[in-house]
């Protein structure tokens, strides 16, 4: 990379910029004390992102006409889970919800579920795969009805168990306000992150946070609160541990990225990742970012870094997948032409974004795309 420079990240963590594609970042923000609330040291005014991309080289290529869907027709593919063998477990916004897709892009497995709408999978130690029932994102006839749940299913498709209860909208310890994703914890249990921007305007308009449980359902805590400062979120969007097992929360509705330690003290807070839809992390602490919501018109709450109504969010930001370091903020490569909402990795180097828009124009054929190194046959 040219013309790099070496920088702090908001708390201290060094990140590696370069010199044409550079992060501005305004004054310094709130650092975590050591009990996990924040002390003010100013605020962060929006980071600008000039010429984003440009100095970042994208080695991947996308495969065209990957998946082979047949006759399912191809919904926001939002619920993305490697097997490790070059193929994907996908949940979306189609029937029947949930596909097991092979390496070469056929489908092997499918579970005859639908939902409200789909909106996370992830899977438990057991193997088993957890799916997230987001609810609607605006009033329409499911509000109130159907989805704010979390169900969990056998490898082969059946239903051993249902957090939250169908319709209803509350931040509590039995029930959801949005869940929205999912991650297996370092010892074995389950996150979900819980809250959605947009959201209809007849639920709870707080309440956003973390919630863990154990694999058989119990309610263990809950962590955060609506709101801008470190260790608040707003829509939190997609969960990923390091090889540390540090916590980042794709804080989406926040323009960041927040790092947390065991104890959910605020390690870091990173704004040039862009505005992440999407978090994930492999075994060599690389961090991928999927960007699906910069420079576009998104139903928000008054207390968004762009106010409320349907803002331009993030504006001057590019839509794709970032690619650095988890262990420093680096940034190494960007893959642009793509806004996947949907993101997932897997150790033999793809990686597999999911559009929830603009699926017609994909040349993967539908929503789901799989991009692998481009040297690679």
């Amino acid at each position: 990379m040219s013309q790099s420079r070496r920088v702090r990240g908001l708390f201290g963590a060094a990140v590696l910029i370069a010199g044409a594609g550079v992060v501005a970042f305004g004054q310094a923000g709130a650092a975590p004390a050591g009990s996990g609330q924040a002390r003010g040291r100013g605020t962060l005014p929006p980071p600008i992102e000039l010429a984003p991309g440009n100095a970042m080289t994208n080695p991947y290529r996308m495969l065209e006409s990957w998946p082979h869907l047949g006759d399912i027709k191809p919904g926001a593919a939002i619920g993305i889970l490697p097997d490790g063998k070059g193929g994907v477990w996908l949940q979306h916004r189609s029937d029947p919800a949930i596909l097991h897709i092979d390496p070469s892009g056929n489908i092997v497995k499918k579970f005859d579920v639908t939902f409200s709408s789909s909106h996370g999978l992830c899977q438990d130690q057991d193997g088993n795969l957890w799916a997230a029932d987001s609810g609607t994102f605006n009033d329409s006839a499911d509000t109130g009805v159907r989805g704010n749940q979390i169900f969990k299913f056998s490898p082969d498709g059946k239903l051993l168990l249902t957090l939250g209860k169908a319709g209803v909208s509350m931040a509590g310890p039995d029930t959801f306000l949005q869940p929205v994703a999912c991650r297996a914890t370092p010892d074995g249990n389950i996150l979900i992150a819980d809250g959605h921007w947009p959201r209809p305007t007849k639920g709870p308009q707080d309440g956003d946070r973390l919630v863990w449980f154990t694999r058989d359902g119990k309610f263990i805590k809950e962590f955060g609160r609506h709101g801008r400062k470190p260790g608040e979120f707003m829509g939190p969007h997609g969960l990923a541990f390091d090889s540390r097992g540090r916590l980042f929360v794709a804080d989406r509705s926040n323009n960041r990225i927040q790092i947390f330690d065991k104890d959910m003290n605020v390690i870091d807070v990173w704004t040039h990742f862009g505005r992440p839809s999407g978090v994930w992390i492999l075994k060599d602490d690389t961090l991928i970012v999927s960007d699906s919501e910069s420079n576009n018109r998104i139903g928000g709450p008054e207390d968004a870094p762009e106010g409320g109504g349907n803002a331009i969010r993030n504006p001057g930001w590019k839509n794709g997948i970032r690619i650095g370091s988890a262990k420093d903020g680096s940034l190494k490569y960007f893959v642009e032409g793509t806004r996947p909402e949907g993101l997932a990795a897997d150790e033999q180097g793809n990686i597999f974004g999911g559009l929830t828009g603009g699926c017609d124009a994909s040349k993967s054929g539908g929503c789901l795309q799989k991009f692998v190194p481009a040297k690679k046959k």
